[in-house]
């Protein structure tokens, strides 16, 4: 499949004008870190039994029980490969290794849609990122664009940097383990992953934050701990139908955008993103056990209401996931990113239902009822100086 050219993915964004407020510098992370618990299974330990394994057991009963239908996948296969790429030309990496990193670091110029911000990043109100881009972010809900969730995935820890709610100082039930060589090597191996900031609220003395759940569809999730929930959304996935929900999920995002097994005119994009909407909902979750935190359509997308999804900032990025860094980065860019810049939290029960609903859908999606690894926080001279601040 043809690469998409630099014109084509800014027409991915709305053109409506980002608000520009004052700089705030994020802290820098210097090394990467994860958590290991007292009593704890590795997620993606390939030497052993699969990490869906308990959720497998369910998994045949909740197919042949569901009245979706069982017909042909139309959006198998549709993911765009787009491999990543060196963050910055080589020449600089090389003088980064002899000297300490400087701010206005010039980033490569090979990416293939040729927008080279990326996420997650400091979503503090008022923060601004250093890179100049043209790219503005879709201020709109995105079902008021014509796009639907298309997945729903979590990562361990957040992605994302918003100070006083999910920072350097969260706090949580695991132990903090540094990521020396031989943990990152793991790390690339699918042994372990790595784990993102936390949030604030974790109390040791409270039980709601320490008495485990007994998971049925989720796995290895644990009670007091932070985890980032992502939804993306697109207006090529094939909304209102059964292949509505895809894993992967770049399956769901680029469903329709060349695909010969659609046959409605009106839903195929032949190839051609001039149209194409694609972006992300992000919200930040402790979870704890505790019914009073229930919440029954987690699948749906962001729980707006109240102080959920209320103090958002919106940008422009790419895709995240632990594979990505501040020195390899992520082709798939010019995403709009919708944060929530709150933490809040969410029973155990509303995880373990939302995972239910997954392992429902018609497409397989048993590889994503566990937490991802994180990326770091992406570096200033990485992230779009596009910041939209607002209250809902």
């Amino acid at each position: 499949m043809k690469l998409i050219s630099a014109a084509t993915i800014l027409a991915l964004l709305s053109l409506t004008e980002a608000e520009k407020t004052r700089n705030l510098k994020s802290k820098s992370s210097k090394s990467s870190k994860s958590w290991s618990y007292p009593k704890t299974k590795s997620c993606k330990d390939k030497s052993s039994t699969s990490a869906t394994s308990e959720a497998d057991t369910e998994y045949a009963s909740l197919k042949a029980g569901s009245l979706i239908d069982t017909g042909d996948n139309i959006c198998a296969g549709s993911k765009v490969e787009l491999p990543n790429i060196p963050c910055m030309v080589q020449e600089i990496i090389d003088e980064i290794e002899m000297k300490n990193v400087n701010p206005n670091l010039t980033v490569n110029p090979n990416f293939a849609l040729g927008t080279p911000e990326q996420a997650g990043g400091n979503v503090t109100l008022g923060y601004i990122g250093s890179l100049d881009v043209d790219s503005t972010p879709i201020l709109r809900p995105y079902s008021e664009e014509g796009m639907c969730p298309v997945n729903v995935h979590w990562h361990a820890g957040t992605e994302h940097l918003s100070q006083g709610e999910y920072d350097y100082d969260g706090k949580g039930p695991g132990v903090l383990v540094e990521m020396d060589d031989e943990y990152r090597k793991l790390a690339m191996d699918g042994k372990e992953i790595r784990q993102g900031l936390r949030c604030h609220h974790y109390d040791e003395t409270d039980i709601k934050f320490t008495k485990e759940y007994d998971w049925k569809y989720c796995v290895d999730m644990h009670v007091g701990e932070t985890y980032e929930v992502h939804w993306p959304h697109s207006n090529m996935g094939d909304c209102g139908t059964s292949n509505q929900y895809q894993y992967p999920f770049y399956d769901g995002v680029f469903c329709n955008f060349n695909n010969p097994k659609q046959t409605d005119p009106e839903k195929n994009f032949q190839g051609d993103l001039s149209k194409a909407k694609i972006g992300v909902q992000a919200q930040i979750f402790t979870i704890v056990n505790d019914e009073d935190y229930y919440y029954p359509n987690l699948i749906d997308g962001m729980i707006v209401g109240g102080e959920y999804g209320k103090e958002m900032t919106k940008y422009t990025g790419s895709t995240t996931g632990d594979s990505r860094s501040n020195e390899i980065c992520s082709q798939y860019t010019g995403i709009t990113w919708q944060v929530d810049r709150k933490c809040h939290l969410i029973s155990a029960s509303s995880f373990d239902k939302m995972c239910q609903d997954m392992l429902s859908q018609k497409d397989d999606m048993s590889s994503d009822v566990y937490a991802h690894g994180a990326r770091e926080i992406v570096a200033d001279h990485l992230t779009a100086d596009n910041q939209y601040h607002r209250k809902v």
